[in-house]
């Protein structure tokens, strides 16, 4: 098929116009009117996993952090981006329209923390403003557009809650801040970095956070004020929520393969 077809579908589950707009989204390099039969997803774009692409056959790398971030004055041509250029391979980023999008990044982490209820810690629209109607119809609910995600959840212990999280991202350890002997009834998510959303978070009365990672000043300022933080690694909060997008896009296009890459991980680990 048709990139300029997968990138519309790419729109439709993550639209842009939801990314923060300091983000560098959407088709970032290739031929709209090419050819594409294999996509590889990844959260980094690194030299290994742009390899990987070639050896598989890919024709499109969707990596959820865009490769070209700043702006360019110069490509080598050893780089990554360098590579998929000469190589004919598309790039295209949703990163923050995903993390934004109903059933996206932050959604997956939700589903993790078994919220109940839930809502964006900062919507991207209140309800009645007017947004885009074709990406209201694709995403259903205004509502529920946004950064981050809160809610409530059945009363868990932080224990309780830790375990969830490293059984549904499939890592080992967590870092935590905050007074772990307490139970725990909200929960916020922030895939990434939590950034202003930890305060935010914070002021609509989370118990506990869940994120990649955090300043070390928001920590002790978290901590002091009771709240739980678990920090899982920036991507490790990410990774995991590429495979239910995989499915989508697969469901869309069965024509086309969509591949995860063997070779994305996060750049740091646990010793």
């Amino acid at each position: 098929m048709k990139l300029h077809a997968l990138v519309k579908t790419l729109n439709d589950l993550a639209p842009l116009q939801y990314a923060e707009s300091w983000d560098n989204v959407g088709l970032l390099a290739g031929d709209p009117n090419e050819q594409v039969t294999k996509a590889l997803l990844t959260v980094d774009m690194t030299l290994p996993v742009i390899n990987e692409a070639r050896a598989i056959g890919c024709q499109l790398v969707i990596a959820y952090h865009p490769p070209i971030f700043d702006g360019l004055k110069r490509i080598n041509a050893y780089s990554p981006v360098g590579v998929a250029l000469r190589h004919g391979i598309a790039i295209y980023s949703p990163h923050t329209a995903l993390d934004a999008a109903i059933g996206g990044t932050n959604d997956y982490l939700a589903d993790i923390a078994e919220m109940q209820t839930r809502a964006p810690i900062r919507p991207v629209s209140k309800p009645g403003d007017h947004v885009n109607q074709a990406a209201s119809a694709a995403t259903n609910s205004i509502d529920h557009i946004g950064m981050g995600r809160i809610g409530v959840v059945a009363p868990v212990t932080c224990a309780a809650l830790i375990e969830r999280v490293k059984h549904g991202l499939g890592i080992k350890k967590v870092l935590v801040a905050g007074p772990i002997d307490r139970t725990i009834e909200k929960v916020a998510v922030a895939a990434g970095a939590a950034g202003d959303l930890l305060k935010e978070a914070r002021r609509l009365g989370a118990d506990a956070v869940i994120t990649g990672e955090v300043r070390h000043h928001d920590a002790l300022a978290a901590a002091a004020a009771g709240v739980i933080v678990i920090c899982t690694l920036h991507s490790c909060s990410e990774r995991n929520a590429l495979g239910p997008f995989r499915d989508r896009l697969s469901q869309r296009h069965p024509a086309v393969q969509f591949l995860a890459s063997e070779c994305d991980e996060d750049p740091f680990q646990f010793v």
